[in-house]
């Protein structure tokens, strides 16, 4: 078979495509910062020498890949976080395939020890002490909702939303310290998976509940900073362990939502982490 039969059977590039392309190059070997607009219509238009119709073409598909965000009326600029999208596009697949809290919870299970005693392999001496601020962050953060929200016995989805930013905050840069880019690209849309769980909070006071939630997190901390690899995956792996009530109820949790655990959090204090 000649090399032209081959050819001829190559999907062939619209304009538009290959301005996304182009674009899409430039934007990864930095031509353009995160935040930063990109050329305007008319100027990229005039560059390439094509239409305004195929720049638009071209900005859209870019735009699904996640690496520029349109605003309106402000022009075309880059995305800060380029797996933002991908994380979008995974919990719309997985509401899709009828996944539950706990086909995310599962995943951890396996994941997170790997990624505890990565860190404690890896981590600068400077990503350490970040890790240390992040974690006391959390508790912070975590301390003054369940105060706020003890009585109410529910979280706000604004005090929700501040926890589990710290949270994620504290992952990522447990997952940065890896030094493994792709784990450091998918923690973010890894973390946005998790959804809160709701225990019963038994005899615990809201000062039982955050001197709890501090030891787990502390002892995850700990071994990370005294780089014990080891010491981080089994207790990583110990702290995520769940009881077989807490399983029932995550499967039975669309992926997203909330898990409503029948159980007292305090019945298996020493093996659970709540982070929420």
């Amino acid at each position: 078979m000649e090399a032209n039969d081959f050819s001829n059977n190559l999907k062939r590039q619209t304009l538009a495509e290959q301005l996304a392309e182009t674009l899409k190059e430039a934007i990864l070997a930095g031509r353009w910062a995160a935040g930063e607009a990109l050329p305007t219509e008319p100027e990229l238009a005039a560059q390439f020498g094509v239409s305004r119709a195929v720049v638009r073409d071209g900005t859209r598909m870019l735009a699904a890949r996640g690496l520029v965000e349109a605003q309106h009326g402000r022009g075309v600029f880059v995305t800060g976080s380029p797996v933002a999208a991908f994380g979008d596009a995974l919990l719309l697949a997985l509401r899709r395939a009828g996944a539950t809290a706990w086909d995310v919870e599962r995943f951890e299970q396996m994941v997170l020890p790997e990624v505890h005693a990565e860190a404690a392999r890896q981590a600068t001496d400077d990503e350490l002490a970040a890790i240390a601020e992040l974690g006391e962050a959390y508790h912070t953060a975590f301390a003054q909702v369940t105060r706020q929200s003890w009585e109410r016995g529910a979280l706000s989805p604004a005090q929700r939303a501040h926890v589990m930013a710290a949270f994620r905050a504290l992952y990522g840069a447990i997952f940065a310290a890896t030094h493994n880019a792709l784990w450091t690209l998918l923690a973010e849309p890894l973390l946005a998976l998790r959804a809160p769980r709701s225990w019963q909070s038994g005899e615990m006071t809201a000062a039982d509940f955050i001197a709890h939630e501090r030891r787990l997190i502390d002892a995850r901390v700990a071994a990370i900073i005294g780089r014990d690899a080891d010491r981080a995956r089994d207790t990583a792996r110990m702290l995520m362990a769940l009881p077989p009530e807490a399983e029932t109820a995550m499967r039975a949790t669309p992926v997203g939502e909330i898990p409503d655990i029948p159980l007292p959090l305090s019945t298996y204090h020493d093996s659970r982490s709540t982070a929420q």
